[in-house]
């Protein structure tokens, strides 16, 4: 019967009836294409890895660009993301970027996350100090639901293993060493707005990291 599942099917049904895989898919498609598309446009390519440490913020990703401050919890992170660049133009460029994550502190668990990043190149003082900004969007997955995101106190819900993820980065390089830069980053994971099966939990760590490219 048209539009009827087999048995054997029954997973593949089940799969694609749960929003936070269907969220996954939609994310990982949209990874796939950028580095497709990207890749047949750049001159070359040029790989980079990175590693940070940043500490848990207490306060909203919104609160924390607006207000500049936030208090600080008992959580810690230390990533490890190398990536690469897929298309490079005049002023932007876009990158994909895979992450591992140890989790100390509050909360212990590993965590992955894979991302689109589109990184601003020009800026006018960039011959004394090339600056670089960065706005990236993917996926995350933790090895547990974080103990730190619900947020019960606010009553609303709980948080998931699988959630969406946002970078937010300044990257520093001097104009003679093209090949090393220093950055400060936003690590935010969310349901991306209800996108994530409704779960409403969330964490932002504010971090700092080394950069080589080769």
């Amino acid at each position: 019967m048209p539009g009827s599942f087999s048995p054997r099917d029954g997973w593949m049904k089940n799969w694609f009836d749960s929003s936070r895989q269907r969220a996954g898919f939609i994310f990982a498609c949209c990874l796939l294409g950028a580095c497709v598309l990207g890749s047949a446009r750049a001159d070359d390519r040029l790989f980079h890895l990175a590693v940070y440490g940043g500490k848990a913020a207490e306060e909203r990703m919104l609160d924390i660009l607006t207000r500049y401050r936030t208090g600080f919890r008992d959580a810690r992170l230390v990533a490890v993301a190398p990536g690469m660049i897929v298309s490079e133009h005049r002023r932007w460029r876009q990158e994909l970027e895979f992450q591992a994550l140890k989790h100390f502190g509050d909360q212990d668990h590993w965590e992955f996350n894979a991302a689109w990043l589109g990184r601003w190149m020009d800026f006018p003082w960039d011959h004394r100090l090339d600056t670089r900004a960065a706005l990236g969007l993917g996926v995350s997955w933790a090895g547990e639901v974080p103990p730190i995101e619900p947020r019960a106190k606010l009553d609303e819900g709980e948080s998931a293993r699988f959630l969406g993820y946002v970078a937010i980065e300044l990257e520093f390089a001097l104009p003679r060493a093209q090949d090393w830069s220093g950055f400060a980053r936003l690590h935010h994971r969310s349901n991306a707005f209800g996108l994530f099966d409704g779960d409403r939990g969330g964490s932002n760590f504010i971090a700092l990291g080394l950069r080589r490219r080769f």
